[in-house]
């Protein structure tokens, strides 16, 4: 199949990639073509074989016309969402997106992806039935995200019964747009730590006080030159001298998210789950922070692009290197 069909971003159909076989329904009609045959023939029935010829050929017209139906489509992937575990994959399909409406395939597609008996007994997904004359792109295959990690989506199933439901079209195509389930988040306090492989205390929020204009901090003796808004005149009034009041401003440092390693698969996976949950948390506060996994470092940064490495850092470990 692999050699046959390989993956693609992109299918066009056509005699090396399709399937057709009759259906059951097709099985009775050619059981019906059989019994007619014996029947006319058994009784000299001119009338009952040409019955049987006349519906042999509408079978055969059925075949060619089935094939040509399903050589139109052409499926094209589209872009994925971020998901996470627990999630449902909504895999855009654009079906047909480059041809004009003269070569638009007819009838009804059904979409199903094709698992292995393993993976039949862990996921379960549906069947997702299209008529190609009232369908809007794209269309949308959903598919449970379990585990993180990287994801390779099994092969598709599309098939037809147009036009009679004598034959069944049908292929299986792969993909090759790779999707990461990022870890599940789990809501919890943000720990941030000084410095990337420090042995203190994650728990410890690093900071800086400036000079500045944010709040009150403390008084000190009035020196020449200093502006005369900082002086404090109500203690000048009350005799204490010339004093001026001082401001201070908090500045975060740059923190790390930290991972400790040393632990059980358990525990393991419900720190990544809370690290992604910091990680969204301070991207949305657009505040700057490094991830530090052990065997990788992502450097301090912001933005959608680093959220996006640390998230896939995280959905990837421990198969991540620095």
């Amino acid at each position: 199949m692999n050699k046959r069909i390989p993956a693609a971003q992109k299918h066009k159909l056509n005699h090396k990639n399709i399937f057709i076989f009759p259906s059951k329904f097709g099985g009775l009609f050619l059981a019906l073509c059989v019994l007619l045959f014996l029947l006319g023939t058994n009784y000299q029935n001119n009338l009952m074989l040409l019955l049987c010829y006349f519906l042999l050929a509408l079978f055969l017209v059925n075949l060619l016309a089935s094939y040509i139906n399903f050589a139109r489509i052409e499926l094209h992937q589209g872009k994925s969402a971020q998901v996470f575990v627990g999630d449902n994959l909504h895999l855009p399909l654009w079906l047909n997106s480059d041809v004009d409406n003269k070569h638009m395939p007819d009838g009804e597609l059904y979409f199903k992806f094709k698992l292995d008996k393993q993976n039949k007994s862990q996921i379960k997904t549906a069947m997702t039935k299209v008529d190609v004359n009232v369908y809007t792109n794209p269309i949308s295959l959903n598919y449970p995200c379990t585990n993180r990690g990287a994801l390779s989506l099994p092969r598709i199933t599309l098939s037809s019964y147009f036009p009679l439901g004598l034959f069944r079209c049908w292929t299986h195509l792969a993909f090759n747009n790779q999707i990461i389930v990022y870890p599940e988040p789990i809501p919890c306090k943000i720990h941030l730590s000084s410095h990337p492989h420090s042995v203190e205390d994650s728990s410890v929020q690093a900071g800086t006080e400036l000079t500045g204009h944010d709040d009150f901090s403390h008084l000190k003796a009035y020196q020449a030159g200093e502006p005369l808004h900082h002086v404090a005149w109500k203690q000048v009034a009350k005799g204490r001298g010339m004093v001026s009041k001082q401001f201070s401003s908090v500045e975060n440092q740059i923190g790390w998210l930290k991972l400790a390693t040393n632990q059980s698969n358990e525990n393991l996976e419900l720190d990544i789950s809370k690290l992604t949950f910091q990680v969204i948390e301070l991207s949305r506060e657009q505040q700057k922070f490094g991830l530090d996994l052990g065997n990788t470092c992502i450097a301090p940064d912001v933005g959608h692009a680093h959220t996006q490495a640390c998230l896939t850092a995280l959905a990837l470990f421990p198969q991540s290197k620095a």
